[in-house]
């Protein structure tokens, strides 16, 4: 995608006769028109929707399952996972109306931009927080089990939901008066300061080690697990030498499954954050810009695959897929003939 720089414009909208000064914000040399140039392509434009689209049902799919698990599931990981497919939701519908609104002609930014990047950004930090509370519920399981079982519980679990929320929206309102609303361009990584840029690409980069970290924890615990397991098999040394080796496969490629595609689809948009930080130029290139909605991009494809690496594995929300989904695939069975209501059948029932 090519982008063509400008002079980017203050808005008409300003108030002259206002004395506010933005010292920490950066100056506005030339940057790339991508809301004039790159969303004209069509194909892209259309990618966007439609990938969209398909996380945001994926994720209604896995919310409507997990509803109707009440029994199956327990209360610390059925409510994990419906918030993460509330926000999920929410991310993709704000990735929906961002990408259409790209194709507007909206020349002033003001409280419209300010709410799109309220929805869009701060369910990112949400998913985030999530994921840190999941990952901590299962180190506590697994290290200390007699205190997950005294705060192992419905109510608990929503108080702590709650307060990602409040602790991911505080982050994001601490900055989000601070954005620059003078601008005609609604691009998230220009309108707000530096401290911004720098504080949210810190938390997110250490909240992505932590889960990474944890979950190696894990699959260490795991395999001294199996360790221990495969002392009480009795049986052929070969025969338990096989079963090893599929229970320690199957605990790296679950490791595995969370790992990979959380650290690469979240990793490159807070490098890039880092990145504007640090080299306040090439912010306000045209590559910059190609690189953002790629690497934005790639945090709609991580909410594609949450409910695939969360919910969907799990054996029981397995189950309740194919109890929904198969009746609608199946064909409508044939009408069953109706007897004739005689005296006698009457009379035989």
């Amino acid at each position: 995608m090519d982008c063509n720089p400008r002079i980017f414009n203050v808005s008409t909208t300003i108030n002259n006769n206002s004395n506010e000064t933005y010292q920490d914000y950066q100056p506005l040399p030339e940057l790339c028109d991508f809301n004039a140039n790159c969303s004209q392509h069509w194909g892209w434009w259309i990618l966007m929707i439609l990938l969209g689209s398909t996380t945001c049902s994926a994720n209604i799919l896995s919310l409507v399952v997990l509803r109707r698990m009440r029994v199956s599931l327990t209360p610390v990981l059925r409510l994990a996972l419906m918030n993460l497919s509330i926000t999920d939701i929410i991310g993709s519908l704000s990735y929906i109306y961002h990408s259409i609104m790209s194709r507007t002609d909206v020349k002033s930014v003001g409280i419209e931009c300010m709410i799109r990047y309220l929805f869009y950004v701060g369910m990112n930090t949400v998913t985030l927080y999530t994921l840190i509370y999941m990952t901590v519920e299962r180190l506590v399981a697994v290290s200390m089990p007699f205190i997950h079982e005294r705060v192992d519980g419905k109510k608990f679990t929503a108080v702590a939901l709650s307060i990602t929320w409040v602790a991911a929206l505080a982050t994001l309102a601490s900055s989000m008066h601070r954005l620059r609303t003078d601008l005609d361009l609604c691009l998230y990584h220009v309108m707000v300061p530096k401290s911004t840029l720098i504080l949210n690409a810190s938390l997110a980069l250490l909240t992505i080690i932590f889960i990474v970290v944890s979950n190696f924890t894990l699959f260490a615990k795991a395999r001294q697990e199996i360790i221990k397991i495969g002392r009480t098999i009795v049986g052929p040394e070969a025969n338990r030498r096989e079963q090893l080796a599929q229970m320690a496969e199957k605990a790296a490629s679950t490791t595995l499954a969370v790992v990979v595609p959380f650290a690469t689809f979240n990793t490159p948009l807070y490098i890039l954050m880092l990145v504007f930080y640090f080299n306040p130029e090439f912010m306000y290139s045209c590559r910059s810009v190609v690189l953002l909605t790629w690497f934005s991009t790639l945090l709609v494809v991580n909410s594609l695959c949450n409910p695939f690496i969360y919910a969907w594995k799990l054996r029981p929300v397995q189950a309740e897929l194919r109890n929904i989904i198969l009746p609608c695939l199946a064909k409508n069975p044939a009408p069953v003939p109706q007897k004739k209501s005689t005296l006698s059948t009457r009379v035989s029932s």
